[in-house]
């Protein structure tokens, strides 16, 4: 499923989904769980328009449903809390660099069974992945707060319409279809293999060599606008791919802008 644009999203209940670069488990001790959890919910707190409704921290990606009145204050929420995870994890980890494989994912939720799968989807993360036998022994996820009623009543209306929502709620982690959920680990690996192959076909349709392309800024842009005309990877991917600094493709595609 291809990543929707943030101008695009007609929908106030959206999935997102954050991993680490090059798959690293940037979450993998329980520290760090905690300092991205805290992050999160400092940053909510700043923003009345959109609320975090669950969320699942693992080792290597996290995935959050928020609610939100206001989109753009989806794109600043998870810019600030990424930004300030990346320096602290870099910070203590004594390394320098990206600390996510891309900008965030997003799904927008199309229907309130979608809403319902997607809530469970994110509660049996850790169950699918094997570090748990059952949700409710999962530190780092929303799933025991749903239990011990330790939620917002307002939060709970937004996906339930009720306060009385228990019952309901066991139902669809019981009756969990994985139908419409992304799964963002093989769109992410469909998305780069699909890049590979569009710079493999541009070199042997022009007879050029890709170190050839790469000392040419004409010939680079050319590759790069083909490249994100037909594939959804961003620049990161691009430039950690090419090995070609993110200075550059930034002053590359600014100046072909007219």
């Amino acid at each position: 499923m291809p990543r929707v644009s943030r101008t695009s999203i007609n929908s106030k209940y959206i999935h997102v989904i954050t991993q680490g670069i090059k798959k690293e488990y940037i979450f993998k001790n329980d520290k760090y769980k905690k300092e991205y959890t805290k992050l999160l919910n400092d940053m909510l707190n700043e923003y009345e328009n959109t609320k975090l409704l669950a969320y699942c921290i693992m080792d290597n990606h996290a995935h959050l449903l928020i609610y939100t009145d206001k989109i753009e204050e989806l794109s600043k929420i998870m810019s600030r809390v990424n930004t300030s995870y990346g320096i602290f994890y870099n910070k203590h980890r004594m390394r320098v660099g990206y600390v996510f494989r891309n900008r965030y994912y997003t799904q927008e939720i199309a229907d309130k069974e979608h809403l319902f799968n997607t809530l469970a989807y994110i509660h049996k993360n850790p169950v699918k992945a094997g570090m748990v036998k059952n949700e409710n022994q999962y530190k780092f996820s929303s799933y025991k707060n749903y239990i011990q009623k330790n939620v917002n009543i307002e939060d709970i209306k937004l996906i339930f319409g009720t306060e009385d929502y228990l019952k309901q709620f066991k139902f669809i982690h019981k009756n969990f279809s994985s139908e419409n959920i992304v799964d963002v680990k093989e769109e992410q690996e469909k998305s780069e293999e699909k890049m590979k192959k569009i710079i493999i076909r541009f070199c042997n349709e022009n007879n050029w060599e890709l170190d050839y392309i790469k000392k040419n800024n004409y010939l680079l842009l050319l590759l790069i606008n083909n490249i994100k005309n037909n594939c959804d990877v961003t620049n990161k991917v691009i430039t950690e791919y090419l090995k070609i600094g993110k200075n550059r493709i930034y002053n590359i595609l600014k100046k072909s802008i007219v």
